[in-house]
């Protein structure tokens, strides 16, 4: 594949890029290895990287930044270039397939999934550590607060490989003691769940930082085709088309899963895939994964108010719906999550 970014101007203008409120696209482009070796930086597929990029810095790194403050990005995209040399020459890169999706962000992986990797320091976790805090204790923090792929942490500054994906696992591993895995995928996580390994950390204004989110992901919308590079862009999961319905589902493993595939408000809720019988356990889902269907959250794009849908807690087979204004749904999905607390509020 020929990337399009054929000059140093057009190198420019994608350094331009703004991926979220916060992070531009050449805050990420820097690598060591191409600076010292003389290789280009540059991805294959611009638009690709664009996408994944959007939403590791949206959907993660933003909050991070808002709720510890500066965050420092010490390794972010790696053409496959730059990343097959730092691989052969032992620098600390792994295989070009192993990093397909994460730090090689504009190609999928083997499952045809997108993703991003960044390697970051939080400067507030430094201090952390030095005031004898741990590691584990921003873990723990981020798993039940974040929707994160993967995070693997390291011993120098307690930096850490945060990744966004498709299909996230949710897991996480350190080279820094203890060393190993400390959350194994499926481990439930939710704002508050695991609250006493990570006492005294800064409050998470969710709903601030969803919103900004949300300000930026709807201004990320109507963003134009980038004049220099005129490739067609991958659907983000921010695309908007016209009457599209929304479709989240909240499980007892899955914080936050997104299905854009029902064409219509009936059959996302009455329909073979609909909330009833995903709830009923009768959806074709992979339950043991996703674990038990607690709510499901219904919207069609350009509506004011949406439908959250569950079970009805003393009456077998039946179901409580309750309107939701769609500017709260959009905040839940800029999140990532809904606590169980706000979204039982919805239903009184």
């Amino acid at each position: 594949m020929k990337t399009s970014i054929t000059s140093y101007e057009k190198l420019e203008e994608f350094g331009r890029v703004r991926l979220s409120e916060h992070f531009f696209m050449r805050d990420f482009l820097h690598s060591e290895i191409a600076a010292w070796h003389g290789l280009r930086n540059i991805p294959d597929d611009p638009d690709a990287a664009i996408y994944a990029g959007e939403q590791l810095c949206q959907q993660l790194l933003e909050p991070l930044q808002a709720t510890f403050g500066r965050i420092h990005v010490r390794s972010g995209y790696r053409s496959p270039d730059v990343n097959e040399f730092g691989n052969q020459n032992k620098l600390n890169c792994a295989s070009n397939t192993a990093n397909y999706s994460a730090h090689i962000w504009d190609h999928p992986d083997a499952q045809g999934k997108r993703g991003a990797t960044a390697c970051i320091v939080v400067p507030w976790l430094v201090d952390h550590i030095k005031q004898g805090g741990s590691w584990t204790d921003m873990a723990w923090w981020i798993h039940d607060h974040l929707p994160y792929h993967s995070l693997y942490f390291f011993p120098r500054l307690a930096a850490f490989n945060i990744r966004w994906h498709e299909a996230p696992v949710r897991r996480v591993d350190s080279y820094a003691a203890p060393k190993g895995c400390l959350i194994q995928p499926g481990t439930p996580g939710a704002p508050g769940m695991h609250q006493e390994q990570y006492v005294g950390f800064p409050d998470m204004d969710a709903p601030m930082v969803a919103a900004q989110t949300a300000v930026f992901a709807m201004q990320t919308i109507v963003r134009p085709v980038h004049d220099v590079i005129q490739k067609r862009a991958p659907q983000s999961p921010t695309a908007v088309r016209q009457g599209q319905i929304f479709y989240r589902a909240v499980h007892a493993k899955t914080a936050w899963r997104k299905v854009n595939s029902h064409q219509s408000l009936a059959s996302a809720l009455t329909g073979p895939r609909g909330a009833r019988a995903l709830l009923a356990g009768k959806a074709a889902i992979d339950y043991d994964t996703h674990g038990d269907a607690l709510y499901v959250l219904v919207w069609e794009d350009g509506s004011q108010e949406g439908q959250a849908v569950k079970r009805h807690p003393t009456q077998p087979g039946q179901y409580q719906t309750a309107k939701v204004p769609v500017v709260t749904l959009h905040r839940f999905d800029a999140a990532g999550h809904a606590s169980q607390t706000e979204l039982e509020s919805l239903f009184r």
